[in-house]
């Protein structure tokens, strides 16, 4: 197995995470939302104004399936990935997946420290973040929890490398 899937919530930490492990491994790091606004010249705020959620959604699904043809790659995935168009399926039978599943409470204070580059939470105070999160986090936890590897900490650390390491091998 030569891929493996970050999934999880927003700033739960899948680019950081995928960036630390592709390290790790000596792999390379591949970002989902960098290749779709490669392909499509424009920022994924862009993308989501112009062209709308569905297009998004449907482009992100083509990206993420051209990772097929790479070797040795960790792919931080969008937050909503996992939950479109089939991708956490087709995440399970092409590569290890991994589930960041980072508490909530972690989350409202990194997107609180970030709101300049979190537009789905512009504007929102802690108490509508924490909902929105909720909310998000209820119709994405059945595609998440079927990760092959669910992360538990907010961090990642040797642990994490090690058993990745073992499942990959």
């Amino acid at each position: 197995m030569n891929k493996l899937y970050l999934v999880g919530l927003p700033a739960s930490g899948k680019t950081t995470t995928a960036k630390w492990l592709a390290n790790k491994l000596g792999w390379t790091f591949v970002d989902l939302d960098q290749m779709i606004e490669s392909q499509l010249g424009m920022s994924i705020s862009g993308i989501f104004e112009t062209h709308g959620e569905e297009f998004f959604r449907e482009t992100e699904a083509k990206c993420l399936r051209d990772t097929l043809r790479l070797e040795h790659v960790v792919v931080g995935c969008g937050g909503g990935t996992a939950a479109y168009h089939g991708n956490m399926d087709w995440m399970k039978i092409h590569g290890l997946t991994l589930f960041l599943n980072t508490s909530l409470e972690v989350l409202v204070g990194r997107i609180g420290a970030e709101l300049a580059q979190r537009p789905m939470f512009s504007g929102k105070n802690e108490s509508e973040i924490l909902n929105k999160l909720s909310q998000i986090a209820e119709n994405r936890s059945i595609y998440y929890s079927s990760a092959k590897i669910v992360w538990n900490r907010s961090e990642p650390n040797d642990m994490l490398y090690r058993v990745v390491n073992q499942m990959i091998a």
